[in-house]
């Protein structure tokens, strides 16, 4: 199994991208630990995969506070000793909305959790991996770093955070062997979506220019999202540090 006894740490686990990557490196072998804010679905998902047989542990955690993140950190070297990887994947969307009428305190909010979250998981799990001097750092960031028609100017603006800290991270830390990459997502079907769905005044239309801007022609499975994270959080990307991974469909390319 790729990632045979190794320890993971999975932010924003409930549900979309994220719950599907706690399954998918589960079943190769990890040893996983999720956080969300969202403990009822947390709950749900451990006692499910928990019947699946796999090895997962539920935290509920806000990556945007300190207290929760370093809480979160200690159970793990407290119970395992060790962090192998980590997935910054927790985040939140960003209603349209005219840049000119964006509220503060909701700008603030996606930077806070977007960005600052993914700060304060790396910033915690560094010292840990450079014991070992090897670890690898995945973070989400989106096609909105890259590529973007308007109206999210805090989301994109988190996005392109992302991608910076990203680099940063992996030029600082490639002396202790820890390789810190992005997946960018495009369309993804996930409850993000979904809730941007809810929110367009025509939802046929806006289902369609989803697909119309993306080569493939389609949505794409959290699942594949996954797969492109355990890949660069194992082995088989073992020269790859410092890019942001497009999963769009060839939309940046369009």
């Amino acid at each position: 199994m790729i990632l045979n006894n190794k320890v993971s740490i999975i932010t924003g686990g409930a549900t979309g991208i994220g719950k599907a990557t706690v399954e998918t490196f589960a079943k190769e072998g990890a040893k996983v630990i999720f956080c969300d804010t969202n403990k009822k679905q947390g709950l749900l998902n451990q006692k499910k995969f928990h019947s699946m047989g796999l090895d997962t542990f539920f935290i509920q955690a806000d990556v945007s506070n300190e207290t929760d993140v370093k809480k979160m950190i200690n159970f793990v070297v407290k119970k395992f000793n060790k962090i192998d990887t980590l997935f910054n994947n927790a985040g939140i969307e960003q209603p349209v909305t005219p840049s000119h009428k964006v509220d503060v305190k909701i700008f603030d909010k996606i930077i806070s959790i977007n960005l600052k979250g993914v700060f304060l998981c790396s910033k915690h799990a560094l010292p840990i991996m450079m014991k070992k001097k090897s670890g690898a750092i995945v973070n989400n960031s989106s096609i909105s770093a890259f590529a973007n028609v308007g109206g999210n100017i805090g989301y994109a603006s988190s996005k392109g955070g992302v991608m910076s800290l990203t680099r940063v991270l992996a030029v600082e830390y490639a002396k202790y062997n820890i390789r810190v990459n992005a997946v960018c997502p495009g369309v993804i079907d996930t409850p993000m979506n979904e809730r941007n769905l809810k929110r367009a005044v025509n939802k046929s239309q806006l289902k369609k220019k989803w697909k119309t801007v993306t080569p493939l022609g389609r949505v794409a499975s959290p699942y594949e999202l996954a797969q492109t994270v355990l890949f660069l959080s194992s082995n088989m990307s073992s020269f790859v540090t410092g890019v942001g991974l497009l999963v769009d469909g060839g939309r940046a390319a369009n």
